[in-house]
């Protein structure tokens, strides 16, 4: 085989954390051999886009706001670092989001103490408990949000801080925790609906963690990206071709290959193999385990822990355009939280919905009616890309039927329908507005992903994080994972995990 076959590192997948390893890896150390390999024929997994001429419009698979883009943050600083600040345009919204509740409206400013004084004013009662949560978050929020500083020794915390937190506030869901701060359903219901950026309902996240995400977003600034996501992961891929590394897309990796003393060698893929001693799998480590390795009785430890890793929500998303620019129809922000059911009535039905996995009329009461539903206005970011709304709700694949059937294709048809209707409802100006729909389901990502029940987030952030674990050790030496399922979700986390990669690559 040809000696240009091999290299100092080969990452499986060129998702937005391997791109995000690929180019600080290259900038650190010029002239090393990486190669990203990718069933798709373009770069960033779901951080694409996807085009619909007959609407003419551009739709990102994945980017919301990205968290860490503020002063101090730490999406800021690598950036900076990898010289992105200037080539990467980023478009800070004046608005965290507009609140639809069934009895008011309004809207909270891109700031934390914007964003506190508002909800005290909404619910006055609840000022005192709304002072404590964002202590809280200062506090706690912060140490969660510098844990990879604090790994290397660059952050030094309050180790009384963090005994409190590991005390108190470590098992325990957001639900539990809000449930003993405020009284107020809609306020809870509020707070709790940022879990959406991160794939998980009150019930299912754990309130230490939930606490990072609101002071990644809040307290650290959260902006997009001009162009959206294939944007960033353009610019990402190209920082590693013209480093002298690859980008081989359209090429299936088969198996991961090893030598009798469990030392990596390469991989097989649809165009060959290609050798290294190195490879960083950016996939669910259940189908990694499954397909890459076989069935291996020496791994047979690591797929037992991967059996309580539980995958994050997923997501119904609704891509749509309308005949005008939204915001001239009521749209006047770029991010819409529509709020449903009550907060204890919202977790009932999802709890219930669970207990009957394969009750779609429940089922699809439960997330597509009672929860939160996200919707940004793409076309207040980038006119360019067309008259774009979307739509997005936590789901669940379990009442799913499988693709291409008939009973899919006429549920897909519900979910807009269900979708539509809380729109029109929150914004009546929209009704016979929209043009063009398009439903992508959790059967959706499953078959773009690979992620384990068309998980949209990775792993689910929960109170029990030792299954999280399961990489470490790992039997077979040189194997290392990426992706959001060990990382975390959102870009800042995929950026703040590739860097430390890059650290230990000595």
């Amino acid at each position: 085989m040809s000696s240009t076959l091999h290299w100092d590192a080969i990452c499986i997948g060129a998702g937005i954390t391997s791109l995000a390893f690929g180019a600080q890896l290259v900038k650190k150390y010029p002239g090393i051999r990486l190669a990203l390999i990718d069933k798709h024929s373009v770069p960033g997994g779901y951080a694409t886009v996807f085009h619909r001429p007959k609407a003419a419009a551009t739709f990102d698979c994945s980017l919301h706001k990205l968290s860490g883009t503020g002063d101090g943050g730490n999406l800021r600083r690598i950036f900076a670092e990898l010289g992105l600040s200037e080539e990467l345009r980023l478009i800070t919204p004046t608005d965290y989001f507009e609140a639809v509740l069934p009895d008011k409206t309004f809207t909270l400013c891109n700031d934390s103490k914007g964003v506190e004084q508002e909800l005290a004013r909404q619910f006055p009662q609840e000022a005192p408990a709304l002072a404590e949560f964002f202590n809280e978050v200062a506090i706690h929020g912060r140490n969660g949000y510098y844990q990879f500083q604090i790994m290397d020794g660059s952050f030094k915390p309050n180790f009384a801080e963090l005994r409190y937190a590991h005390r108190h506030l470590k098992n325990i869901t957001v639900a539990e925790a809000l449930a003993l701060r405020f009284k107020s359903g809609q306020l809870k219901e509020l707070i709790a609906a940022t879990g959406i950026y991160v794939g998980g309902y009150p019930e299912d996240l754990g309130y230490l963690y939930f606490l990072h995400v609101v002071y990644a977003t809040l307290f650290k600034g959260n902006a997009y990206i001009h162009g959206a996501s294939q944007r960033l992961s353009n610019v990402l891929a190209t920082r590693i071709a013209s480093a002298g590394g690859m980008v081989l897309l359209n090429t299936t990796v088969n198996t991961i290959v090893r030598d009798t003393s469990d030392q990596v060698t390469g991989v097989v893929t649809s165009r060959g193999e290609f050798y290294s001693k190195k490879i960083y799998i950016n996939a669910a480590p259940h189908y990694a385990m499954d397909a890459l390795f076989g069935n291996d009785q020496k791994l047979q430890p690591v797929t037992n822990k991967l059996a309580s890793l539980k995958p994050s929500r997923s997501t119904t998303t609704l891509y749509a355009t309308s005949s005008v620019a939204p915001a001239s129809i009521g749209l006047t922000s770029t991010e819409t939280m529509i709020l449903g059911a009550s907060h204890e009535d919202a977790i009932a039905n999802r709890n219930a919905a669970a207990a009957t996995p394969l009750d779609e009329e429940r089922n699809e009461h439960a997330y597509w009616t009672c929860s939160p539903m996200e919707v940004t206005n793409y076309h207040a970011l980038d006119a360019a890309q067309g008259h774009v709304i979307c739509l997005n709700i936590l789901d669940t694949i379990t009442h799913w039927p499988q693709r291409k059937s008939p009973q899919y294709k006429t549920k897909k048809k519900r979910a807009a329908q269900a979708m539509l209707e809380r729109l029109y409802v929150a914004k009546p100006a929209l009704r016979g507005q929209i043009t063009f729909t398009e439903v992508s389901t959790p059967r959706t990502y499953q078959r773009f992903t690979n992620n384990t029940d068309g998980a949209g987030y990775g792993a689910m952030i929960g109170t029990d994080l030792s299954s999280h674990l399961f990489h470490h050790r790992f039997p077979v030496e040189g194997v290392h994972f990426l992706s959001a399922w060990v990382a975390g979700p959102s870009y800042e986390a995929a950026f703040g995990y590739a860097e430390m990669k890059v650290r230990q690559w000595a």
